[in-house]
């Protein structure tokens, strides 16, 4: 034993035998050294008298020492003779700490996490906030205090201690989901629109292709993806999703446009040409009508023969030639002058008189 425990003691049993005769100390002395000691006290070290518990201890009186309140509690009273006289750490609080005299030592839950128990002896048993939501504040007793991720945020975290944990839908997305814990609940702005806004919180930020254009992506995020009704076809409608929303140009029409967003944009054939395929691109497509037809008419898909009594000789005819008075085709489509010939149809024979039958036998 050190000379200071040595001195202690010295002064501790001083005080016990204070006033004591030498006979009574001489039968009382080996009983108050050892044993179990009274209710609320305990003895400082082994063979010392029994001394009042301090604060943070107690003593039912069954041990010779006093035993300190458990992490979770604390006691500013001495001479306790039960644990129950321990307080534990309020809701929201914790404490390590065993034998602890203030409840200075018990510190608040840390932020991100809360507690409505009293009695916590480590910080990991106050309960974090879930997944999706956050909160600063220190010492919470209510989950109330976990606030959630805005729509069109999101956060996999627990225990998260301020709004930066939570992350924003990406481009293309959105989320009308509050507390929304993974990126899941980010919705792709669907085919024939696109976004580039972040953390969006409602479809209405998924702006639709225009007019002439179309996209089948999901989640787009820019404009460029909306690609342009080829030449030849046309789109009147916004936020289309396929290229077979671009109408083709009819047969006699074509549209050298790009992009096109009404029926307008595709131009009639001229009179003496023809197109006979839909969605044509350019006007060199519009074919001339060939020797011995012709097309009086703009927009044609076809040419017509050229009637019997006249000819085409050359291509792409609005008009055929009459044969000169006297003389005449014999067939339609004629290609030439001189396949106009003087001559007349010879009259349909006359139906054969019937032969008599004779009555005689």
């Amino acid at each position: 034993m050190s000379p200071a425990a040595m001195s202690s003691l010295a002064a501790l049993l001083a005080v016990a035998v204070a006033g004591q005769s030498e006979g009574s100390l001489r039968g009382a002395w080996p009983r108050s050294l050892s044993g179990a000691c009274p209710a609320g006290t305990g003895r400082p070290v082994s063979g010392s008298p029994c001394m009042t518990c301090p604060e943070g201890t107690w003593s039912s009186g069954n041990e010779e020492t006093c035993t300190r309140c458990v992490a979770g509690t604390w006691s500013d009273v001495r001479g306790l003779t039960s644990k129950s006289g321990c307080h534990s750490c309020a809701a929201g609080k914790w404490s390590s700490q065993e034998g602890a005299i203030a409840p200075t030592a018990c510190q608040n839950c840390p932020a991100g996490r809360w507690s409505n128990g009293t009695g916590l002896s480590a910080s990991a048993q106050c309960t974090r906030c879930g997944k999706g939501t956050w909160s600063s504040e220190e010492g919470a007793t209510s989950q109330s205090v976990c606030t959630k991720c805005e729509a069109g945020k999101w956060s996999p975290s627990t225990a998260a201690t301020s709004e930066e944990a939570c992350s924003s839908c990406a481009m293309g997305r959105y989320s009308r989901v509050v507390g929304a814990s993974s990126h899941y609940a980010c919705k792709a702005c669907i085919p024939g629109t696109w976004s580039s806004a972040e953390g969006a919180s409602s479809s209405e930020v998924c702006t639709a292709c225009e007019a002439g254009k179309w996209s089948p992506a999901e989640g787009a995020i820019s404009s460029s993806t909306c690609g342009s009704c080829s030449p030849g076809r046309w789109n009147s409608n916004t936020g289309s999703s396929s290229a077979t929303s671009c109408i083709a140009c009819t047969s006699g029409k074509y549209s050298s446009a790009l992009a096109a967003t009404s029926e307008s944009t595709c131009q009639q054939c001229g009179a003496g040409t023809y197109q006979p395929i839909q969605a044509a691109a350019d006007k060199a497509l519009c074919i001339q009508c060939a020797v011995g037809n012709f097309s009086n008419s703009e927009g044609a898909a076809s040419c017509s023969y050229c009637p019997e009594g006249s000819y085409g000789d050359a291509f792409g005819l609005t008009a055929c030639t009459s044969c000169p008075q006297g003389t005449w085709t014999n067939s339609a489509g004629s290609i030439r002058a001189d396949l106009c010939y003087s001559w007349v149809k010879a009259p349909s024979p006359s139906p054969a008189a019937p032969v008599p039958q004779d009555i005689y036998p």
